[in-house]
Parts: structure tokens; C-alpha cells; sequence
């Protein structure tokens, strides 16, 4: 394992989770309320959110971008942006309800809702993606030095 798998892949992992929570907050919080308030609407959806289903999402979220570093067939694109909605719907369906404030069930109350479901793959595809451009980023400035 190299230093900057961690060096790089702690922050690239914060700013997909960033991204899967609060992307699909500024969409629905758009469709909901359009361009009214829309920062301000975003920023408590991703508030309202209980603390369990952003624990989850995050876990999950590392385990798959960290399969998705591991395995070698396609590009890291993909294979990242399928972990983070691998991640999202994982989240989605396991979260109890009592534990899922703001998201999923405890935000509609229906576990798979498809009038939100849209948003959370879309959040959860983006995140896969800005975690696999931040870490190719950071690796190409802090390149693996030879043993």
C-alpha cells in the first residue's frame, strides 16, 4: 500500500460523500422549491439528514471506491461511479427507518421512492465520479515514489 493511497484517497473519499449528500439535496431541493432559497434549502437537506444514514452512506461509500481502486478491468471512472450508486442504493435499502431522518424512507416514506430516486443516483454517480478525478488528480501531484 502506498502513502498516498491515504494521502489521496481520505480527501477523494470526503469530497465524493460531500457530494452524494448534498447533490441530491440541491435537486430535489430545486424541484421542490425551484430557485427559491435554493442555497439555503440545500443546506438543510444535507442538515436534516440523521446522523446513522450519513454513517452508512459514508462507510459504504469507502468500501466501494476502495473495490473500485482495486479491481483493474474498465476505467476508474466507471467502476467508481457504479460504487457510489452501489453505495447510495445499499443505503438506501438497508437504513432502518427509525435511523433514516431526511433521506430515503424517513424523507418520502416509501424506501425506494421514484420520485427521488433519480436524485440519488444522480448524487450518487457524480460522487463516484469527483471521487475517481480527485484522486487520479492528487496521485498525478504526488506520484508513488520507486522502490
Amino acid at each position: 500500500m502506498r502513502l498516498s493511497d491515504l494521502k489521496c484517497g481520505g480527501p477523494a473519499w470526503l469530497f465524493g460523500w460531500a457530494t452524494a449528500v448534498f447533490l441530491p439535496g440541491l435537486l430535489i431541493a430545486f424541484e421542490r422549491h425551484g430557485l427559491d432559497r435554493l442555497p439555503a434549502n440545500v443546506w438543510k437537506m444535507g442538515d436534516d439528514i440523521g446522523p446513522a444514514a450519513k454513517l452508512l452512506l459514508g462507510a459504504l461509500l469507502i468500501l466501494c471506491f476502495w473495490l473500485a481502486t482495486r479491481i483493474r478491468i474498465g476505467q476508474l471512472n466507471l467502476r467508481a461511479a457504479l460504487g457510489g450508486l452501489a453505495a447510495m442504493l445499499l443505503t438506501l435499502g438497508l437504513i432502518p427507518a427509525a435511523y433514516s431522518r431526511g433521506f430515503g424512507i424517513g424523507l418520502t416514506g416509501a424506501r425506494f421512492d421514484l420520485a427521488v430516486l433519480p436524485w440519488y443516483a444522480v448524487g450518487a454517480v457524480a460522487a463516484g465520479l469527483v471521487f475517481a478525478l480527485s484522486l487520479a488528480r492528487c496521485r498525478a501531484r504526488n506520484p508513488a515514489p520507486r522502490p
